[in-house]
């Protein structure tokens, strides 16, 4: 049902307009920032137009075999495709040819315990359409992906019913599987719907975007992520649930990984990292370096950084008079004091620990990252 697209009531409005006028076209690509709920409305999308039991002909029942079957992901209509990892059985990564075993679909050439965790990651996503499914080395979406739907697109569906694939994260196509698909759009069978989501448009070529209709995703807003993150947790004080909601900044995954951690006590450690940076306490900063990498989750360095980075925002904007702007605003008095004690070129600043987590997705030695991030911090400082 729309009640499980969060704060995008524009987007439904546009879907439900799409469906009334009865002009549904075979591909759409839904972009915007990771988190906002792409998948969540593609999915509700997919059950309206297949819903057998519609209320108020605008919204799927969630009741009906074909609801049920969609939501579960796990449907003949449905199709969920998002990267793998490569398979054991290796196609030629190559042209369409020679695709020996097309029957089969991409997952079951995974490994046994790969095959299993994306059976289990889909399980999540069934459950919570916010979810972003993680698997070990899938990186892209491969060509037998593409080569599959390809395959399921031309069948003879159910009368009345479209067949619908839905690319989750639509960036992670490889050349020869972007090539592959541009084939699909070309000749797009008139009872198929497909639907790409991506937080990245610009990384998708022009040749496919150019044939899709386009609709972007708006930033959560706060007082949605803050309802959310209260309907979730009513442990959680008022006032930190707006701190949390306006330092997830627009995003639901965003906003549900800063409670699903240990937040405020993290928040400390970024603290206590620029005392001893601007205090010059190099063997406090090198074990505050240690305890961020020690567990090698990358999730922790990147919560580390976007902590830093929020904190020299917030000294920008407190040296504008702009109080209301603040997202740590349990720690304006501090955060003032630290922009009139430490003067620093604060915009450098922030595009060097934008540059940090760009670099923190390219596999690279995140401690010797950290490090070499403090020395050009300091130097942007002026003790």
């Amino acid at each position: 049902m729309w009640s499980n697209v969060i704060g995008q009531e524009r987007i439904v409005k546009i879907l439900k307009n799409i469906y009334n006028s009865g002009r549904v076209s075979h591909a759409y690509i839904f972009y915007g920032k990771e988190g906002t709920g792409k998948d969540a409305a593609a999915i509700e999308f997919a059950k309206l137009l297949n819903c057998e039991n519609k209320i108020k002909n605008e919204e799927a029942c969630d009741t009906c075999r074909s609801c049920k079957q969609i939501k579960s992901l796990n449907s003949s209509l449905f199709q969920f495709v998002t990267a793998l990892p490569s398979s054991v059985k290796r196609k030629q990564e190559g042209s369409d040819k020679n695709y020996s075993k097309e029957s089969d679909s991409p997952v079951v050439n995974l490994k046994k315990e790969i095959r299993e965790l994306y059976f289990d990651e889909l399980s999540r996503k069934s459950e919570d359409f916010y979810y972003k499914i993680r698997i070990p080395d899938a990186n892209n979406i491969r060509i037998d992906s593409i080569r599959y739907i390809k395959k399921l697109i031309y069948f003879t569906g159910e009368k009345g019913k479209k067949k619908i694939f839905l690319i989750s994260g639509a960036d992670d196509m490889n050349i020869q599987s972007a090539n592959s698909f541009l084939k699909i759009l070309e000749e797009p069978p008139g009872d198929a719907l497909i639907i790409l989501t991506t937080s990245r448009l610009n990384s998708l070529p022009q040749t496919i975007t150019g044939r899709c209709q386009r609709i972007r995703f708006d930033n959560i807003s706060i007082s949605n992520l803050k309802k959310f993150i209260l309907q979730r947790n009513g442990n959680i004080k008022p006032e930190n649930a707006e701190i949390y909601a306006s330092i997830a900044d627009g995003s639901i995954q965003k906003c549900k990984e800063i409670m699903d951690s240990n937040f405020l006590e993290f928040r400390d450690k970024v603290i206590e990292y620029l005392s001893a940076l601007v205090l010059g306490r190099n063997l406090a900063i090198g074990r505050i370096i240690t305890y961020v990498v020690s567990d090698k989750d990358k999730g922790k360095v990147r919560q580390f950084l976007m902590m830093l980075l929020l904190w020299f925002r917030d000294t920008c904007i407190s040296k504008y008079n702009i109080p209301g702007l603040i997202i740590n605003k349990d720690k304006s008095e501090r955060i003032e004091n630290f922009a009139k004690k430490f003067p620093a070129e604060t915009h450098k600043i922030i595009e060097t620990i934008e540059d940090a987590l760009r670099e923190l997705d390219l596999n690279l030695n995140t401690e010797l990252m950290l490090y070499n991030l403090t020395f050009s911090i300091k130097a942007l400082i002026k003790n």
